[in-house]
């Protein structure tokens, strides 16, 4: 029979105390051990396939090492590629403390929030992200009971009051573009999307941007929308209308779009009818989805970036600062403006 083995025999083999392999082993302290001991430990342990048990640590240190994820509609928020990118972030940062992701699924029904009440009530992370959405309700009570961090990612243009939040801030990225927008297309300028409300708030926001660069111009940008199907569909449905209202699209110079998804769908259409996009008109997307699949070579359209992957670290950040005692409510990630064919600049 395999004899068990333990920390105390690594700490045998490797001549030093129990105590100094804990520390070494764990991602928290192992700073304070020297490297040369710290390397020693590690390839005794890797040699005789060792690692701490968690649920030793956590009768320890009363903590889970977990972070817990509340999504609602968990299909959607996995398909959206900035959730994707934001899951990424946060798990690389909280990994480096030792902490795992936990998610957990609260879709509105009574069984399922019972099971979530639950789990947050017997504590099962030591703090929690979620998104605005999830605020209301019975979550946020559940959370103002257990006391444990709490922090949502919001979007530009939207802040919520009294809970800790990562503000993603688009200004600079959108000022950017009304820099080097030509004059020559300034009063010929569309904002296409599909109708939502985060669409508005994304106009409004390119808008406000528009009024930094040009105090007092009234320049201002149409509105285009196209009912939605869904964001698994943006493309095919952008698409589709713009064929159908591809004369009135032609009039445009520049055209600001909610999302990449979108925007494809406004470039193919106008290439369809000979119009070069980044000459004649210029397009630009929301989102990078160009990067999310890293094999594309040939990423064309100009774009803004979320920073999705920071969001997530920041998440992280805001939660172990709380966790260690910090006070900070409020963290912004600016997004950036990604320039590629559809809107060269120099």
């Amino acid at each position: 029979m395999k004899q068990r083995v333990t920390i105390k025999s690594i700490a045998e083999k490797a001549g030093v105390n129990w105590a100094t392999v804990s520390r070494a082993l764990n991602p928290e302290t192992a700073s304070l051990i020297s490297e040369k001991v710290r390397k020693k430990i590690q390839a005794i342990s890797d040699e005789l396939g060792y690692r701490p048990s968690y649920s030793g640590r956590s009768i320890v240190t009363g903590k889970t090492y977990k972070i817990g994820m509340i999504l609602g509609n968990m299909r959607l928020d996995f398909a959206a590629h900035d959730w994707a990118r934001i899951i990424c972030g946060l798990s690389a940062e909280i990994q480096k403390h030792g902490y795992v992701l936990s998610l957990l699924y609260a879709n509105g029904s009574e069984t399922m929030d019972t099971q979530v009440s639950n789990f947050l009530m017997s504590g099962v992370a030591d703090g929690y992200v979620t998104g605005p959405s999830m605020i209301g309700g019975g979550v946020r009570a559940m959370l103002d009971k257990v006391k444990s961090p709490l922090w949502v990612v919001c979007e530009s243009g939207v802040s919520i009051a009294n809970v800790n939040h990562i503000q993603r801030d688009d200004t600079a990225a959108f000022c950017e573009i009304w820099r080097n927008i030509p004059k020559r297309c300034l009063k010929k300028m569309l904002f296409f999307g599909r109708k939502s409300t985060v669409v508005d708030i994304r106009r409004n926001e390119a808008e406000r941007a528009g009024k930094i660069v040009y105090p007092g111009s009234g320049y201002s940008l149409d509105g285009m929308f196209y009912p939605g199907n869904g964001i698994l569909a943006d493309y095919r449905t952008s698409l589709r209308f713009c064929m159908m209202h591809l004369e009135e699209l032609k009039r445009y110079k520049f055209i600001w779009c909610d999302s990449d998804a979108s925007a494809m769908g406004v470039c193919d259409a106008l290439e369809s009818a000979g119009i070069k996009v980044g000459k004649d008109v210029f397009v630009v997307g929301y989102g990078d989805y160009e990067t999310y699949d890293e094999t594309v070579a040939d990423r064309r359209l100009s774009t803004v970036s979320a920073d999705a992957e920071e969001i997530g670290a920041a998440l992280g950040r805001g939660i172990f600062g709380q966790i260690a005692g910090k006070t900070e409510r409020e963290i912004v990630v600016g997004s950036h403006f990604i320039s590629r064919e559809t809107f060269p600049v120099k």
